[in-house]
């Protein structure tokens, strides 16, 4: 099964607002095993978006018509009740159907002013407007409800731009109908997704560690598996798809997960949507160890990762952000003569804010950073992106120096990263595998 996603929309079209809904979208429909062929935005115009709608469909139409199952067309933004909403007409014109009002909808509506205590304008009329062969979906956080229509082999939803909106409507109401289509499609057949994190090794290189996993083979029929990378704020994500029965995706993942962690090994940090500042938490709660942080160039931003989990008071004791050279002696005790000798931008520098941090909080870890985020600051021997990273520990401190390219704001999450990266390798009592 294929899908395309249609977004509406004049500021999306222009660029003054980034379409987030299409990349979310994709990603769940990737959880089913549908792929994504395109991704299209049109203005709030008509005739742009009945064109959008009729060509997508001829070319999932194509699609369809070779392999004998169904197809969908997602399509948000457009249903408000303005004049320039206008995808409730784009889709009756592709449709060559005439909107009618939906009583049910006009109901939906009215008591969605009513439990806001709001009197509702006339304007919202219009909401409750359908292709007259179209269904409605109930929009339980706002006034526009969405539509369902069929253009042949073509299964067609259209859901609100508002992102709070459509993935509530996406998820109670969408997502089951379309799983409903996918059992009919292939009964007995189901694609298992699952996703291995790694970080410490760019897309690339680790692309060149599994190329022949990725290898894309003709799929004829099941069982049969693919494998892709993502990344994300500098989280690498490898997915695995396994088609078949639901005995043989299992299978096909399972020994494809084994060979996985066999090539990756450590790189690899959790699966699904765990983050590497949980994994780290679970792995400081399940040994009862302690971490401070001391953060120059990181701001503490590793002091938040750390408490974004629930319970992080079991391990996380106290940090400090020494952004000068004054705070860096007075806060943790780091001699002045190594600052003057050295720079605050050191190997001993961060050795001695990891060591002053462990003292003063007590804790059996401590994390320190000091580097130059930029974009201003870097110099021939210590470039924009230098960053030297410290880790105080039971058995003594290491530390280790970086080059991250990027942002200031990329520079600063990938240095934050690699410190969690070093704690957890730590904590794990291995090498680091970079």
């Amino acid at each position: 099964m294929k899908a395309i996603l249609l977004s509406i929309g004049d500021e999306l079209a222009s660029g003054l607002t980034l379409n987030t809904n299409s990349a979310w979208l994709a990603e769940q429909l990737a959880t089913l095993g549908i792929q994504a062929l395109s991704h299209i935005t049109v203005p709030d115009h008509l005739e742009s978006i009945a064109a959008a709608i009729r060509q997508s469909c001829e070319q999932l139409e194509l699609d369809a018509s070779r392999t004998s199952h169904t197809d969908l067309l997602l399509i948000t933004g457009g249903l408000g009740p303005t004049e320039d909403d206008l995808t409730r007409e784009g889709l009756a014109d592709a449709l060559q159907q005439q909107l009618v009002e939906d009583p049910d909808a006009m109901v939906q509506i009215e008591r969605f002013f009513r439990s806001i205590n709001r009197a509702m304008s006339p304007s919202n009329r219009r909401q409750a407007m359908r292709p007259h062969e179209a269904s409605i979906i109930e929009n339980t956080n706002g006034t526009a409800p969405g539509l369902r229509a069929k253009k042949n082999h073509t299964e067609i939803f259209v859901m609100p731009g508002v992102p709070r909106e459509m993935r509530e409507m996406f998820s109670k109401s969408v997502l089951p109908a379309i799983s409903e289509i996918v059992q009919e499609s292939a009964p007995g057949i189901v694609t298992q997704v699952t996703k291995i994190n790694t970080f410490g090794m760019g897309e690339s290189a680790l692309g060149e560690k599994i190329k022949d996993l990725m290898t894309r083979r003709p799929e004829t029929s099941p069982p049969f598996a693919s494998v892709g990378t993502t990344v994300h704020d500098g989280i690498v994500s490898v997915r695995i798809y396994a088609t078949g029965t639901r005995e043989q995706a299992e299978k096909l993942t399972a020994d494809i997960r084994a060979e996985l962690h066999s090539r990756l090994g450590a790189l690899i940090f959790s699966e699904e949507d765990e983050a590497l500042e949980t994994t780290v938490g679970k792995l400081l709660l399940e040994s009862r160890y302690t971490i401070a942080t001391a953060e120059s160039c990181t701001g503490g931003l590793i002091a938040t990762l750390l408490t974004n989990m629930p319970g992080s008071s079991g391990y996380f004791l106290r940090g400090w952000v020494t952004y000068t050279n004054t705070a860096k002696h007075e806060d943790l005790g780091v001699p002045t003569q190594i600052i003057e000798a050295h720079g605050a931008v050191s190997e001993p520098t961060a050795r001695a804010m990891a060591a002053g941090a462990k003292h003063a909080a007590g804790s059996s870890f401590a994390l320190a950073t000091t580097g130059i985020a930029g974009p201003t600051g870097g110099s021939e021997e210590k470039p924009v992106g230098t960053v030297w990273i410290a880790l105080a520990s039971p058995t003594g401190v290491e530390a280790r120096k970086f080059i991250f390219p990027g942002t200031r704001a990329q520079i600063r999450l990938r240095a934050a990263q690699m410190g969690l990266a070093f704690l957890r390798w730590k904590l794990m009592g291995i090498a680091p595998p970079i």
